[in-house]
């Protein structure tokens, strides 16, 4: 038997929907015709992930200071090449 997929945006309603707590997880799972079992699951994977939207920013904050120190890395080791490459020509090694 072949599984259905449920789209991303009806599991989040149903979770949602769950966490309102109005109804049970039988009775929101059925009309979506999935096990309430793993709307369950889906309730935890929601929850534990749920922080990690809040962290964007610092996440966005840290790689965007990484980039600019790897640039800067990068802008002088070029230099220091160039630099490497005049000595070279100049003492005739190249």
């Amino acid at each position: 038997m072949k599984r259905s997929q449920i789209a991303s945006e009806v599991k989040v309603r149903a979770v949602l929907e769950l966490l309102k707590g109005q109804k049970s997880a039988v009775e929101i799972a059925g009309p979506i015709g999935c096990h309430p079992t793993l709307l369950k699951e889906w309730k935890e994977r929601f929850l534990a992930g749920a922080p990690k939207i809040f962290e964007t920013k610092k996440v966005e904050d840290e790689k965007a200071q990484k980039l600019e120190e790897l640039e800067r890395m990068v802008g002088k080791l070029a230099v220091q090449n160039e630099f490497l490459k005049k000595v070279s020509d100049s003492l005739g090694l190249a």
